[in-house]
């Protein structure tokens, strides 16, 4: 059965954002979908996620007292960026940033100057000048996260942590072959701009000496070891003495002085017989992927890597295009991410769980808003400690492919992490960071329905907040029985909130919770 208008909306907020909570929807009912898109895409219109004052503070610490804090340093980014995936009034620049953190994946194990992870997710946030070294809000001419991708390769290769990360850093000219490390090269073609192969011709995108000629051109790309005014290396840097000026020999092209030649070469390069580039498919099948369903048709991918070539006047390059045309009714592409086949077709990463949890249970119905992550260290040490058992430490991919998403998600291990990070941040205190089930009680109008016995209404309420899709008959009976049933040793007056914490749990831990 095809997705009424309501249902469509929610499948919006949910991929473009992270939740879909009925107030949210209502809200966006009321507006309509095409306005909705609009909303989304444009998000600057809206209130940035303001930057954490001790995260900034530790920037500018010696790096002997950085180091003596880094472990809580890092725990303290992951809860700042949590908490702004949980409350920002741009859910798609969020949404982008962990698309961009698991496609550039980049980890604090390979990174001597932890601050730079830092500075490369407000990076991909759009809030960082590499040439500079500076934090703005946002820095002029930063593309991402949804602008030139063409200017993205450029942002990503003066970025500082991604310059250590792939030992770039430490790239010197060598010879009229190679340079002295092609270890970025290497996966800027691989794995950050096209892929081994093209993803619908299946035919070879790059030879082995593509690879070696642009770690020629990348030569002498470095972050300033001192800059004046910061304490750690956070300021690009070319060095002509250490760069190899070509001319280089890449993707059956010849010329270049510089890193710019390669660039150019790889978002415009297309395979022999084929009509859209190799970038413009792939990143019409990882965009895809991550916002509507796993192995997407050829046809839907060409589209998109249409919109990336520019091929019906469009800018090209542009990541919002490609949004946009996934968003927008009316299109071969939208009509798949609004298919049946999309709906709840995704399995949620630790981090959309943690994040689609916070943002559902901590929503104010006054203010319209969700009041995110507590500071609470005790809160902050269970949700790092948590998301580690279900596989994604954020800031700490397991390698430079980044995390196997999907069903790959979903292991004994991982499941039974979730099923205890719902118990325990239930059980948590408010005043330690757990959750206001008495206001979330009486916004939902439950404390009325569970005197009265109207369990199924309970379970109806909780239902339309917490999954996708109603419940099944079978389900939805078994959640009445939970409430049905008597509960030994707890007083009346705690009866209420003890049925309620448990029927939560129970809706958290259910499959229906881990799917978007």
């Amino acid at each position: 059965m095809p997705l009424d208008e309501y249902d469509k909306i929610a499948h919006l907020l949910r991929r473009a954002g992270f939740t879909a909570h009925p107030d949210e929807v209502e809200t966006a009912t009321a507006r309509g979908l095409q306005a909705t898109v609009e909303d989304l895409l444009n998000f600057e219109k809206f209130p940035d996620v303001p930057p954490d004052p001790e995260l900034l503070a530790a920037l500018d610490l010696s790096q002997d007292d950085f180091n003596r804090m880094r472990g809580d340093f890092l725990t303290k980014l992951t809860r700042w960026w949590l908490h702004a995936m949980a409350t920002t009034a741009r859910p798609l620049q969020e949404k982008m940033v962990l698309f961009w953190h698991g496609l550039f994946a980049t980890s604090i194990t390979g990174l001597e100057f932890w601050q730079q992870i830092y500075l490369q997710n407000e990076n991909f946030r759009g809030n960082f000048d590499p040439d500079t070294g500076r934090l703005l809000r946002p820095a002029p001419g930063n593309p991402f996260p949804v602008g030139n991708f063409r200017r993205m390769l450029e942002y990503l290769s003066k970025d500082p942590a991604m310059l250590y990360w792939l030992d770039n850093q430490f790239n010197v000219k060598k010879n009229s072959e190679v340079g002295s490390n092609e270890n970025y090269a290497r996966e800027l073609h691989e794995l950050f701009s096209m892929g081994v192969e093209d993803v619908v011709a299946r035919v070879p995108n790059y030879t082995e000496r593509d690879i070696r000629q642009a770690s020629r051109a990348l030569t002498g790309w470095r972050v300033l070891p001192r800059a004046v005014g910061f304490t750690f290396p956070r300021v690009f840097s070319f060095d002509a003495q250490r760069h190899d000026f070509g001319p280089y020999e890449h993707l059956g092209k010849r010329g270049g002085t510089n890193a710019d030649f390669i660039f150019d070469n790889i978002v415009r390069h297309r395979n022999p017989g084929q009509k859209q580039s190799a970038v413009g498919r792939f990143l019409g099948y990882r965009l895809f992927t991550f916002f509507g369903y796993e192995d997407p048709e050829p046809e839907i991918i060409n589209a998109l890597a249409d919109v990336f070539d520019g091929a019906h006047g469009e800018e090209p390059f542009n990541i919002r295009n490609m949004l946009r045309t996934i968003f927008t009714p009316g299109n071969i592409v939208s009509e798949a991410f609004y298919s049946e086949r999309a709906f709840r077709a995704r399995v949620k990463s630790p981090t959309e769980y943690v994040v689609s949890l916070m943002r559902l249970l901590t929503f104010d119905r006054t203010t319209g808003r969700p009041d995110g992550l507590s500071r609470s260290s005790t809160a902050m040490r269970l949700i790092q400690n948590a998301m580690i058992q279900m596989g994604q430490q954020l800031f700490a991919p397991p390698d430079v492919s980044g995390w196997r998403e999907g069903l790959a998600w979903i292991t004994t291990t991982s499941v039974l992490a979730r099923f205890n990070f719902a118990n325990d941040v239930l059980s948590l205190g408010v005043a330690q960071g757990g959750i206001d089930l008495a206001r979330l009680i009486a916004q939902a109008g439950l404390q009325e329905a569970m005197q009265q016995n109207r369990y199924g209404e309970v379970v109806d309420i909780l239902a339309r907040w917490l999954w996708p899709a109603p419940p099944s008959t079978e389900a939805r009976e078994a959640l009445i029985a939970y409430l049905q049933a008597p509960i030994p040793n707890v007083s009346p007056s705690a009866l209420v909130t003890t049925k309620i914490r448990g029927l939560i749990h129970l809706m958290l831990a259910a499959p229906d919770f881990q799917l978007c």
